[in-house]
């Protein structure tokens, strides 16, 4: 008996969940450096500078890999390339928890590891994810399965925090090691598998994938470029320094961990809520709503350094996870719906690439204007201006696309 195959709309919900699943993993253990940040900033007594070159080299191998494995998703589909991006996201982990130094940690977490993360991460699953579901429903595709990212710091932030109490940091980085190689490695090789749209076209790809070089001309390309460089940025600014900024404030480690535990939580809720949102009301009206409340979230933090009372911890928490819901979502939706014919895969990988570069850049800047100047007041002030930044590019980059359903 010929066996059917399964319905689109199954094998669409299936690698939807599927990379659900994978980024819980992955952003748990990436969003979990804010913890060892404060560990190398307060036990190690490495500069809060130098500390965030660990996770800036990161972003930056992450920006210069995300657009190759785009490409190379293209071509080759997800299984051989996401199992390589999760070996090597395992190998640098394992080299961590040999590290002894500044440089050792600079050559395992930022480039081992930070190559991993930018073949795995959200542009290119955006671009699977957005072959297999279309634009009316790709919001809350998308956010369906961003959610994972929020719902894994809820895991493995504290786990992080208590395994570096319990053990060392060390040894926590060998732990999440095997979680990648036992966990990650399997599910996103046997879990995923190429969308049928790029099946089907995959023999004629001048035909479909446009002239690249006609990108150059379009204002809402450059525009979306923008985005993506400012829309991250603040984000991972705040990822990198909240706990350590937290705690300057007097707030206990374990409970900042908490705090960002919830908002990771909050987030999980409010990528779906917010993907449906998009869908509904339109991209540009999810983002303003994720922005303005990352702009609350900076004002909190402001307000912290002479009243970190419970109320305020619990309202960050609520705020950042609505900027945390709808920055990547609606900028990979946006860049799926108005430039899919040039690649889902390639312009996924760009915006990926511009994501990283941006994460690279915000905490180390951050970094340095705390050093310089001893407070996080400047390097607050500079996140604020990024995320308005932002949001002006994502309405530029929308009115450019008029006559496209965003």
């Amino acid at each position: 008996m010929t066996r059917l195959p399964a319905s689109p709309g199954i094998s669409a919900a299936r690698i939807v969940i599927v990379c659900g699943l994978s980024l819980f993993i992955i952003f748990g253990i990436r969003l979990s450096f804010s913890v060892f940040f404060a560990e190398f900033v307060l036990a190690e007594g490495w500069s809060s500078e130098s500390a965030a070159t660990i996770f800036s080299l990161n972003m930056l191998v992450f920006a210069v890999t995300a657009p190759l494995a785009g490409v190379a998703l293209d071509r080759y589909g997800p299984r051989p390339v996401f199992g390589l991006g999760a070996c090597l996201m395992a190998g640098g982990l394992w080299l961590c928890s040999g590290a002894r130094t500044l440089d050792d940690l600079r050559l395992a977490y930022g480039l081992v590891f930070g190559a991993g993360l930018g073949i795995t991460g959200l542009g290119p699953q955006a671009s699977v994810i957005a072959g297999w579901v279309g634009p009316a429903r790709r919001g809350r595709a998308l956010g369906i399965a961003f959610a994972g990212t929020g719902a894994g710091s809820l895991v493995f932030v504290p786990l992080a925090n208590w395994l570096i109490t319990r053990y060392d940091w060390r040894s926590a980085y060998l732990a999440l090691a095997l979680v990648c190689l036992l966990l990650l490695l399997p599910l996103m090789t046997a879990g995923l598998r190429r969308p049928p749209a790029v099946k089907r076209h995959r023999s004629r790809p001048a035909q479909e994938a446009g002239d690249p070089r006609a990108l150059l001309g379009l204002p809402a390309f450059w525009a979306l470029l923008l985005v993506g460089l400012t829309a991250l940025g603040p984000l991972r600014s705040l990822t990198v320094h909240q706990v350590a900024l937290m705690e300057s404030a007097g707030v206990a480690r374990s409970l900042a961990a908490a705090v960002v535990g919830m908002a990771g939580v909050l987030a999980s809720l409010g990528f779906v809520a917010m993907g449906w949102f998009s869908d509904r009301y339109g991209r540009t009206a999810a983002f303003s709503i994720g922005a303005a409340g990352l702009l609350g979230a900076v004002g909190l933090l402001l307000a912290m350094q002479t009243d970190a009372s419970a109320g305020l911890l619990l309202a960050y928490a609520v705020l950042y996870a609505l900027g945390e819901s709808t920055r990547s979502s609606q900028s990979t939706a946006l860049a799926s719906d108005i430039f899919h014919r040039q690649g889902l895969g390639k312009i996924n990988g760009l915006l990926g690439g511009m994501f990283g570069l941006g994460a690279a850049l915000g905490p180390w800047l951050v970094g340095r204007i705390r050093d310089k100047s001893g407070s996080y007041e400047g390097g607050l002030l500079l996140v604020a201006a990024m995320v308005l930044v932002s949001l002006v590019a994502f309405v530029i980059a929308r009115r450019g696309t008029s006559g496209r359903r965003t």
